[in-house]
Parts: structure tokens; sequence; C-alpha cells
């Protein structure tokens, strides 16, 4: 049985690999989850940005009004939500500082940034990321294939080994369901966050 030119078995077999990544990157999203959950410990927010807008969009609505009932919600953002907003920048200030722009009027030392790109390459995401991690905010992200610019644009980095975007965008998917889970599990024990802390 084929789809389109492909059977099922390669349809299944080109998100094997990513898949079984993902399970090895458990450390990194684990770290990444105890540092976000810090954040929040202290009153800290999360500001979603990429050029995956959806997906960006998806991140702070999980965060601000979980699905799971019971769950805290947090405070959390998409930057690229405000289409007046990311026009104007765009258009005074280049595609590239459209999310770094946000980041300089919203972002303090307590946020996070969280920055999604599916190939590693969008210029926007990299300079986001690069102006939080100098105000001294927490820098997750999100990426495909090999990484690309975001590799050394963030505290804490998920890829994904695909260069299908339609495999890396179900994995990021699954990523960050992943992140907010472990988020509220750390929450849920603050005795494992910072004790000078007060929630």
């Amino acid at each position: 049985m084929s789809t389109a030119g492909s059977t099922v078995a390669e349809v299944f077999g080109r998100r094997a690999e990513p898949g079984r990544a993902l399970a090895g990157a458990a450390g990194v999203i684990a770290a990444a989850s105890h540092a976000m959950a810090g954040r929040f410990h202290r009153g800290g927010r999360l500001l979603a940005f990429g050029a995956a807008a959806a997906d960006a969009r998806h991140v702070a609505v999980e965060f601000v009004h979980p699905a799971v009932a019971g769950k805290r919600p947090l405070p959390a953002v998409s930057l690229t939500g405000d289409a007046a907003t990311v026009t104007g920048i765009r258009a005074g200030q280049g595609p590239d500082d459209v999310f770094a722009h946000q980041i300089r009027c919203l972002g303090g030392p307590d946020d996070i940034a969280f920055g999604i790109s599916p190939d590693g390459h969008c210029g926007g995401v990299p300079h986001g990321l690069r102006t939080a991690r100098d105000r001294g905010m927490l820098t997750v992200a999100l990426a495909g294939g090999d990484g690309g610019a975001l590799t050394d644009a963030a505290d804490h980095l998920v890829t994904v080994p695909s260069t299908d975007p339609r495999v890396v965008k179900e994995v990021h998917v699954t990523a960050y369901h992943l992140l907010w889970e472990l988020v509220h599990v750390f929450l849920e024990q603050p005795d494992v966050l910072d004790r000078e802390v007060v929630a």
C-alpha cells in the first residue's frame, strides 16, 4: 500500500530515528524543565516565539490554560500572536529583530525565552535567544536538523534529527508537552527548587 509515492513502512520509518532521538534527549528535557520551573517559581514568565508561529501560540496556551484539570496556570505569552506588532517591527527594523525587540521591551531576568525553529536557521529566533540571554533570561529552544544557528544560542536545546518539516513539527509537539508536564512535576515538589525562593 502506498500513499503519494511512499509506502506505509517509509512513512513510519522517517519518524523512527527522530523519535529515538527525543528519548535520547531525556536529560536535556529534564534539565530544561527544572530550570523553567525555577523561573516560574520566582515569578517569571515564558515568552514563546519562532518561525512556527502556531507552535509558539500552542506553547503559550498550554501554560496559561492547562488542558489537564487541576494544573496551575502559569504566565506565558506568544510573541508571534500580535500581527500589528510583528509586522510593524518587521517593516521598521527587519525580520531578524522581530522577537529580539519584543524581548527587550517585555523580558526580565526571571523570565524564559522559548524559541522554536523547524530547521534552526530562522534568523529572528537565534537573535531573540541571544538578546534574551544578554538580559539574564533562561533560553530554551526546539530545532530541527542539526540545530543550525541555535546550537550556541540556547541554554537548553532539543534538536530533531530530520529535514522533513512534518516530522520535526510532530516531535516538537511531543517535546513541548513533555516540558510542560515536567515543569508541573517540579513545581509540585518545591523542595527540588531553590530553597531561598518563596512561591
